[in-house]
């Protein structure tokens, strides 16, 4: 059965992140993984993405929005408020009540001030959570690499691997270094 998996606004602020996680999603078909979120969190990557690049034109964030609106499973619209007992950050909050509205077996974010002691769901990095999918369904992450190399061959400075290192996914980052040397040698 596949896992239910929120996702937190930080994961969205990463190109990287969510390029990886939706041609995942894309790939396994949603055999391995549903992904969810909520508008409350959605509005604060929309939110975020604009703080950070105040020149992008308006298809700079909306081109995202339509991303997440085609590939995620669900958009949580209504759950619970308050505080949460353990979490000291109270921005956060939203995003527990969501993820355990939504049913997530795992909550998917960049952030260490979640833990899972309390809630109903594992939390996972995205290094943690690619590295599961590798082990799961390593033909799928071969497919989206073999997807991004020629985006990323012809591009000069910062490749795949450096750019998941620099997006916190150092294990995932080797993994991929590796099969991408495997395939520079079956090409040649």
């Amino acid at each position: 059965m596949a896992q239910r998996v929120f996702v937190d606004a930080n994961v969205l602020f990463s190109r990287t992140l969510y390029d990886w996680l939706f041609l995942l999603r894309i790939e396994s078909r949603g055999r391995l993984f549903q992904i969810h979120t909520s508008w409350d969190v959605i509005n604060e990557a929309g939110t975020r993405l604009r703080d950070d690049h105040p020149e992008w034109d308006g298809e700079g964030i909306s081109s995202l929005m339509s991303k997440i609106q085609d590939i995620f499973d669900e958009i949580i619209e209504v759950f619970p408020g308050g505080k949460v007992d353990g979490m000291a950050d109270s921005g956060d909050w939203h995003v527990h009540h969501a993820a355990e509205a939504s049913r997530a077996d795992i909550l998917l974010t960049q952030d260490s001030g979640f833990s899972s002691d309390l809630a109903l769901y594992d939390v996972y990095s995205c290094d943690e959570f690619f590295v599961e999918i590798e082990k799961s369904d390593p033909q799928a992450v071969q497919k989206v690499i073999e997807f991004q190399a020629p985006y990323w061959a012809k591009r000069d400075g910062k490749q795949l691997p450096e750019a998941l290192r620099d997006a916190n996914c150092p294990e995932f980052a080797q993994i991929v270094l590796k099969r991408i040397r495997k395939m520079a040698v079956t090409t040649k």
